[in-house]
């Protein structure tokens, strides 16, 4: 357990990605290296990318995301009201997350996961995803880049390496 900041609650490390980010395959790399870090990921709760039947990354299902992501913030409360510090993976925020007090509560700590956009659509495309879902997917990879200075980057490494620089910058960020 971490010493709390005044607030009460351990640091949040918010690792913000688009589709085919890289988040799915990061993530047991992560859990593996993160040595007293609570590593979750937002995709942990659906099944086969659904959540109560509803197809959460649809833009049709965009009724169900915030009491989605409101579900998510009260898990995350909850870890870091006991002490723990969070790494949570994410989709890409709206701008108003971002800022102070916006929908985490300080500490909070973002980071952008990103790769080449040819490999993205490469991604994408093998996961058979529509024109439009590709195209929303680019949007908010440029908006992540936009939004978010911190910068995780594939860097032609291998992934346990990425993953020992992301939890680097989470175990050195000021709280």
């Amino acid at each position: 357990m971490v010493d709390q900041p005044a607030g009460g609650l351990a640091p949040l490390y918010l690792l913000a990605g688009a589709p085919a980010a890289g988040k799915t395959t990061l993530l047991p790399y992560l859990l593996r290296a993160a040595d007293g870090l609570v590593v979750m990921d937002m995709d942990e709760l659906l099944e086969d990318g659904a959540l109560l039947g509803v197809t959460i990354a649809d833009p049709r299902a965009a009724l169900v995301w915030p009491a989605y992501d409101r579900l998510w913030a009260r898990i995350v409360t909850m870890v870091r009201r006991a002490g723990h510090p969070v790494l949570l993976l994410c989709p890409v925020p709206d701008p108003p997350e971002l800022a102070p007090a916006g929908r985490w509560d300080d500490p909070a700590h973002w980071a952008v996961l990103d790769c080449p956009d040819e490999v993205r659509l490469d991604r994408l495309r093998a996961r058979g995803y529509a024109r439009e879902w590709i195209e929303d997917a680019m949007a908010d990879a440029a908006q992540a880049r936009a939004l978010i200075p911190m910068v995780f980057a594939e860097e032609g490494e291998d992934v346990a390496d990425l993953a020992a620089r992301i939890l680097l910058w989470a175990r050195h960020r000021p709280v």
